[in-house]
């Protein structure tokens, strides 16, 4: 009978404080300053402790796979912690998104929801993934061939806005998912989330619309998540003018000033609202919140941002 290997030691503390981590976010939620500060411990074993540069394996709740380490980007200490990246949207991809459907990941980061769509609209499916930091394009293309779903997307390594050509796009060095094209004011909560304007690295990337991304695309487009940190207002009449699909959905975040310039035309336009509750305590408490109706001028009046999803067709029920 062959003998197991070995297991090194790392390993062994590893598995541990990843259990321990993962125990934590099932206490009850009146302990979430007792939470916090257990998971900071983690984190800083993991990023300057004994355990710095230990590589498990990251696997999500949903069965898909991440390169890299814990810490290597702030998505994969998120799936360490959590195993899921913003359920409600999560869910929400899994009950809309069928077989076939033409999706957009517009600022996809290291591509988590890229690979949920592309999983979703199967292999007549199509995921059109873009982003503009050069480093988490390399992830979104390491992601898509860890999971063989790298036939069924086209990644656009490119900043989606109202302009084409060259431009300045701004990277965080804290938080790799913070990169927008114009610093955060002062008065922007990000400002200070993030470590203010000496946390910012400057590069330059290739902007484009994004009809000039989709293309012929555009107008098979059924599901669009947009996220791409305050620009979101620039490109909606674009989107509402070449997507023109009647099941489309558009989950997205808006940010103030933004907030009404970002969400204004889909009211013009006749869709329908619901808040997202993405409040970030799913960082670190389990449960599932489902999207909420609400109504654009309860939108309008966040006073950070909001997380919402725009349907173009009615409810269900109606």
């Amino acid at each position: 009978m062959p003998l197991e290997p070995p297991v090194h030691p790392q390993d062994r503390w590893g598995r541990r404080l990843h259990q321990a981590m993962q125990a934590a976010t099932r206490w009850p939620a009146l302990l979430d300053p007792l939470k916090a500060l257990w998971l900071g411990l983690g984190i800083v074993l993991l990023k300057f402790g004994p355990l710095r540069g230990w590589q498990p394996h990251l696997v999500t709740d949903a069965g898909l796979r991440l390169v890299g380490g814990a810490t290597d980007s702030m998505l994969n200490l998120i799936i360490f912690i959590r195993g899921v990246f913003e359920p409600t949207l999560s869910r929400v991809i899994e009950q809309v998104v069928q077989d076939g459907d033409v999706c957009v990941d517009a600022g996809a980061n290291v591509g988590y929801f890229t690979l949920l769509l592309a999983r979703r609209c199967g292999a007549r499916g199509k995921v059109i993934s873009i982003e503009a930091a050069p480093r988490n394009v390399r992830r979104i293309h390491q992601n898509l061939q860890l999971n063989a779903l790298a036939e069924r997307v086209q990644v656009v390594e490119a900043a989606c806005t109202d302009v084409t050509g060259d431009v300045v796009f701004y990277i965080n060095t804290r938080n790799d998912m913070h990169c927008r094209l114009s610093l955060p004011a002062r008065s922007e909560l990000e400002y200070w989330l993030t470590g203010g304007a000496a946390s910012w690295r400057p590069v330059t990337v290739r902007a484009d619309t994004l009809s000039a991304m989709l293309g012929e695309d555009a107008a098979q487009v059924t599901f669009i998540k947009l996220d791409i940190e305050g620009a979101e207002h620039r490109v909606v009449a674009d989107l509402l003018r070449v997507c023109t699909h009647p099941r489309l959905k558009v989950a997205l975040e808006a940010k103030v000033p933004h907030i009404r310039a970002t969400l204004e035309p889909f009211e013009r336009a006749g869709f329908r609202i619901d808040d997202l509750r993405n409040n970030y305590r799913w960082t670190i408490n389990r449960g599932f919140a489902a999207p909420r109706p609400c109504s654009f001028e309860q939108a309008y009046s966040h006073r950070f941002m909001v997380d919402v999803l725009l349907s173009r067709e009615p409810p269900a029920a109606a």
